[in-house]
């Protein structure tokens, strides 16, 4: 990661450097991703806590338990998960039904690849 990932940003600039929306942000500092004492992360601290966490935002969102193959040594398996975990959550929380057509759609064909 590049030195800007790791300079610490408001919810509102993870979400739009991440392309993601504000709650989805919200659901992981939520579940526990720390924060400075201005309530700000950086990106990288952000996607680590996911890696590291998913069980924990899955819960908190009200997922299913999702079996994880990542391991303390490598967390590049649990990215499937955060993928699968946000548009599931999607699906479930967007107010506007393209968003979760789109979100099921997407969610359909990566466990496709499963």
């Amino acid at each position: 990661m590049q030195k800007a990932d790791e300079s610490p940003l408001t919810i509102d600039e993870i979400a739009t450097r991440l392309k993601c929306s504000r709650g989805w942000v919200q659901l992981s500092l939520d579940a526990g991703c720390p924060t400075n004492a201005d309530g700000r992360v950086s990106v990288r601290d952000f996607m680590i806590f996911q890696l590291t966490n998913i069980k924990e935002i899955r819960a908190l969102a009200g997922l299913p338990e999702l079996e994880t193959k990542g391991t303390a040594e490598d967390l590049r398996p649990n990215v499937k998960a955060i993928l699968t975990t946000q548009l599931e959550w999607l699906q479930i929380r967007s107010t506007r039904s393209a968003v979760k057509t789109a979100a099921k759609l997407v969610c359909d064909r990566i466990n496709a690849f499963s």
